[in-house]
């Protein structure tokens, strides 16, 4: 019977011990908890404060700061500008003068430029009428523009192309604004005695 006594009293007592214990650690728990949060809750106004009044001295001091410094700027630098304007405005005109007479000189040594025309000697290549005319776009690197360029110049057949010698192609690359080197490159005599041959 005293082991069956045992055995009843014995669990009750240490539930209740537990149970005692279990609201003891739950009500510090939850106290510190409260407790925590309070405490950084007033941290963070006490920091909030201290930023906000920061700021405020802040723009508060920026302002005169600002106002300060550009009186400060103003009066240090309005001497001077009243000072350097006049010289300032002699440098402009007297450089208005000499651009002026730069451009009066340039312009009467332009007149007196004279640049010599580049001509075609005839004699290399026979000369040909406008309606004794070939389709010269028919050669490779000759479009319709490039043509009416020869034509302009008086050639205006195979016969006269296939007869050019080197010194008349340089002649004629000048006087059509060519590209140096591309008659040559394209082969337009070449070309044109094949047509010629051919027609």
């Amino acid at each position: 019977m005293l082991k069956l006594f045992l055995l009843f009293t014995f669990p009750t007592q240490f539930f209740g011990i537990f149970v005692l214990m279990f609201s003891t650690f739950l009500i510090g728990y939850f106290t510190s908890l409260w407790l925590e949060a309070t405490r950084n809750k007033t941290i963070i106004r006490k920091l909030k404060r201290k930023i906000n009044n920061l700021k405020q001295d802040h723009n508060v001091s920026g302002r005169e700061k600002k106002n300060h410094n550009i009186d400060t700027v103003f009066t240090e630098i309005e001497p001077k500008y009243l000072n350097v304007a006049p010289k300032e405005q002699k440098q402009i005109v007297e450089e208005k003068s000499s651009k002026k007479a730069v451009a009066n000189k340039a312009r009467t040594s332009y007149i007196t430029y004279t640049k010599t025309k580049t001509e075609l000697d005839s004699n290399n290549f026979s000369e040909a009428l406008e309606n004794q005319n070939d389709d010269l776009i028919k050669l490779d690197g000759i479009g319709p523009y490039i043509e009416q360029r020869l034509n302009d110049i008086g050639i205006y057949n195979y016969e006269q192309v296939s007869n050019l010698n080197t010194e008349d192609i340089h002649k004629i690359t000048e006087l059509i604004d060519f590209f140096p080197g591309r008659i040559e490159r394209d082969n337009w005599v070449g070309q044109a005695q094949l047509f010629k041959i051919n027609t």
